[in-house]
């Protein structure tokens, strides 16, 4: 399995929008966000609010099966999916920096 553990600090002001458009895909597109996640070979993905008084961040984990050649291609070429659209869209508008946290320990069990 491989794990990303990502921490985002939210623009000033739009940690309300990034929320709702969070609670938007959750009720309204997720049949998008599983083709989504399909496409890119994730099978966890969580994302994190922790609220500061400086600022706000996500903590944004997900974990995927090792891509073979043929989602590595699909993702090179880019996706049409339209919740993806939209995603990068409110991501440019909403994050403002993006950390890289280390990952120390990730257990998974084998079904």
């Amino acid at each position: 399995m491989e794990v990303q553990c990502l921490k985002v600090k939210i623009k000033p002001g739009m940690t309300q929008e990034f929320i709702d458009f969070v609670k938007d895909m959750q009720v309204n597109k997720m049949d998008f966000v599983y083709e989504t996640m399909r496409s890119e070979n994730i099978v966890v993905e969580s994302i994190f609010l922790e609220k500061g008084e400086e600022a706000d961040h996500i903590i944004f984990y997900t974990r995927s099966n090792p891509a073979d050649e043929a989602i590595e291609e699909a993702t090179d070429r880019g996706s049409a999916i339209p919740v993806d659209t939209e995603s990068i869209e409110m991501l440019q508008k909403t994050w403002d920096s993006v950390q890289s946290l280390e990952v120390l320990f990730d257990a998974g069990r084998l079904t």
